[in-house]
């Protein structure tokens, strides 16, 4: 199965596009370097073989889901995200957070 198959990809993924939808490249490039970093850790960790190495790839992920939440506040703190769309996308990464905590 492909990782683009994977609920946790996909999550981060779809989560990843709606920071894409927010507005100019410039304006949110840190979020969006940290949310691409956790999209690609993530299926990083559905390629590999080896379980324990991937194991520690999806604990890696969670550091980098508060990395993005936290860029999030601080787009949403400079007013380049309005509360609603702050709200949406930090939801997103919450339950992934989630997501990737719950996996043995």
């Amino acid at each position: 199965m492909s990782f683009h198959d994977q609920k946790l990809w996909q999550e981060s993924y779809v989560a990843l596009m709606d920071i894409y939808e927010v507005g100019e490249q410039n304006e949110v490039h840190d979020l969006l370097e940290s949310a691409q970093e956790v999209a690609a850790t993530i299926a990083d960790s559905l390629t590999r073989q080896d379980r324990k190495l991937a194991r520690d790839l999806l604990w890696s992920a969670v550091g980098q889901v508060a990395k993005t939440r936290t860029h999030l506040a601080i787009a949403w703190g400079r007013g380049v995200l309005d509360d609603e769309t702050f709200k949406s996308i930090d939801d997103k990464y919450a339950v992934l957070s989630d997501s990737l905590q719950s996996q043995r």
